[in-house]
């Protein structure tokens, strides 16, 4: 690990934790809403689908994220769960960059 990317995850911590300190103060209750954890699922997908294109394993995390995100607010989707993935699996074949 470079140390540009030391800094990066050094501000990366500096910015969780102090996120979390507000949170255990109640002055932040905006940023932790029921099933936040699943943007790190959610966003990096995203981010990685718009640079590199549509690939299977991305669109697999993307549809985790999005399935748990949506428990979290009390849509409950898990008879869904292997169907859905079994069509994202046939879509990032069909569509996957090669």
């Amino acid at each position: 690990m470079n140390l540009s990317n030391k800094r990066t995850l050094g501000i990366l911590f500096l910015i969780l934790g102090g996120f979390f300190l507000l949170k255990e103060t109640n002055l932040v209750n905006v940023i932790f809403f029921a099933g936040w954890w699943t943007l790190f699922l959610i966003l990096p997908a995203i981010f990685h689908i718009a640079k590199h294109g549509l690939q299977t394993g991305n669109l697999i995390i993307l549809t985790i994220g999005v399935f748990f995100l949506l428990d979290e607010q009390g849509i409950n989707l898990s008879g869904y769960l292997l169907p859905i993935l079994f069509v994202v699996l046939g879509i990032g074949l069909l569509f996957r960059n090669r």
